[in-house]
């Protein structure tokens, strides 16, 4: 005899298992075009000029851990905004540790991760949900900007190509390209500001906490919303953190055997990693962007460097990006506190 008080379980609907099965077609479409791809590039030419040295790989990791703290410590900024005065260690802790949930069990998993680690560490579940919504917008949509602004530097011969020829005119090109992106995204920080502000104001009406958690709904994160000056600071940290993602990036150029490396192309190393990272992000069928920042990383330096080596360094950031995430998790995990997973309890959690 069932329970009184059984809660029946629900299947998923029709529409959400299709949408599974589209999802998962379209990753093994474009691990098929992606491999094709870079097969045909690997034969292209009889000598495969690919040489590790793992010294430059080494600092590659390091570079690419550091690059990340400029976004978990705006994060940790948006925390303090709503009211969770979290230490730094326990948000990188919590930062570093959702970032392996991008593979396992995919991209929500990195929200939830972290808002259930940000809940142990003695914040509040939801709090830490939205905050770390907010700072992965930042940081992909300022990823996205960067990477238009250094397009030139990606294509550096698009104005001979045909259709293109108007750009020589352009007077001041290619600076001008980054003045008008830093332009345009100066324009539009206010209303990112307030779209902000409103999903904010949404969440801590309908998180279901309004009784229990009355200081979610009074903290100045919602009650005064995202601030454009919050919002304008944090971008400018995050792209310090994409400029130091590009130095990794040389770093594994350098570490997979080109030797005529030089500082002067550091526009192109974070053009092409952030837009890698950025547009992985946003392709939802592939978990950690697998297939899409190969893709992207190869035909941005395939004219750049060899082709065999333009491969081995989509492979190899792929590689850095991984062991640095699993240093860094596993270097901080035995630092923290318990996850907490209940929403409305959450608040003042014990470490």
């Amino acid at each position: 005899m069932d329970a009184p008080n059984a809660v029946p379980e629900t299947s998923p609907s029709p529409l959400r298992r299709l949408w599974g099965v589209v999802k998962w077609v379209l990753f093994a479409l474009l691990l098929v075009v992606v491999s094709h791809r870079g097969w045909g590039l690997w034969n292209d030419v009889q000598t495969k000029d690919v040489q590790l040295h793992f010294g430059w790989l080494a600092a590659a990791v390091v570079l690419y851990i550091a690059a990340w703290t400029p976004a978990w410590w705006y994060w940790r900024w948006l925390l303090s905004a709503g009211g969770d005065d979290i230490s730094a260690l326990q948000v990188a802790r919590a930062y570093f540790c959702g970032h392996l949930g991008k593979y396992i069990p995919g991209k929500a998993g990195v929200i939830l991760i972290r808002a259930a680690m940000i809940a142990g560490a003695g914040g509040t579940f939801v709090r830490g949900g939205l905050t770390a919504g907010y700072e992965s917008l930042t940081t992909i949509g300022t990823g996205a900007a960067v990477a238009a602004m250094l397009s030139p530097w990606i294509f550096p011969g698009l104005p001979q190509r045909p259709g293109w020829e108007w750009l020589s005119s352009v007077p001041g090109y290619p600076y001008t390209v980054p003045a008008v992106v830093i332009v345009a995204c100066l324009a539009a920080l206010p209303l990112i500001a307030k779209l902000f502000t409103r999903l904010s104001r949404k969440a801590g009406g309908s998180s279901g906490t309004a009784d229990s958690d009355s200081s979610l709904l009074e903290s100045s994160l919602v009650a005064q919303g995202v601030s454009t000056r919050l919002l304008l600071v944090g971008s400018l940290m995050v792209i310090i953190g994409w400029s130091v993602h590009g130095l990794a990036l040389g770093c594994i150029i350098r570490g997979s055997g080109v030797t005529d490396v030089s500082l002067l192309d550091w526009p192109l190393w974070t053009a092409t990693i952030a837009a890698a990272i950025s547009v992985g992000f946003v392709a939802i069928f592939a978990p950690a962007g697998i297939g899409v920042r190969e893709l992207i990383v190869v035909e941005s330096l395939r004219n750049y460097v060899s082709p065999q080596q333009a491969i081995a360094v989509a492979v190899l950031l792929r590689l850095v990006s991984l062991i640095g995430e699993l240093i860094a998790a596993g270097g901080l995990w035995p630092f923290g506190a318990k996850i907490q997973l209940d929403v409305k309890n959450s608040e003042g959690a014990t470490p």
